[in-house]
């Protein structure tokens, strides 16, 4: 079988062997697992229900169009809340990181939810 090596940082190595806990620490299987088995499906299932998202959105923002207050308005404002919530949980810490940097350089404030304390 052939090989394929890579360099990485430390603090990627790191995370990698901490991922890798579930394929009884071996990194080499957590990869191919990553790469090319359930979880590429997964990903894939993700980005499909993202576009399917994004169009729902697309077609009630142009419908709803000098409606405020509508219902399609709400509805779109809540898919866009589960495609958020989608991302931030399919995206490893650091590309978070550097979509909230990128954020930051165009000066677009990031959405946070509201701290416990202040719903209701």
């Amino acid at each position: 079988m052939p090989t394929i090596s890579l360099r990485v940082s430390e603090s990627q190595k790191i995370e990698l062997e901490e991922r890798s806990s579930r394929h009884e620490g071996n990194v080499s299987d957590y990869i191919k697992h990553a790469l090319f088995g359930e979880a590429q499906d997964q990903r894939q299932a993700l980005i499909a229900q993202l576009d399917e998202l994004t169009i729902s959105v697309s077609k009630m923002a142009s419908h709803s169009q000098g409606q405020s207050g509508s219902d399609d308005s709400e509805s779109a404002s809540h898919m866009l809340m589960e495609i958020l919530i989608l991302l931030r949980m399919a995206l490893p810490p650091d590309k978070l990181r550097g979509a909230r940097a990128e954020l930051d350089r165009l000066d677009i404030r990031s959405w946070q939810p509201a701290p416990e304390s202040n719903r209701g």
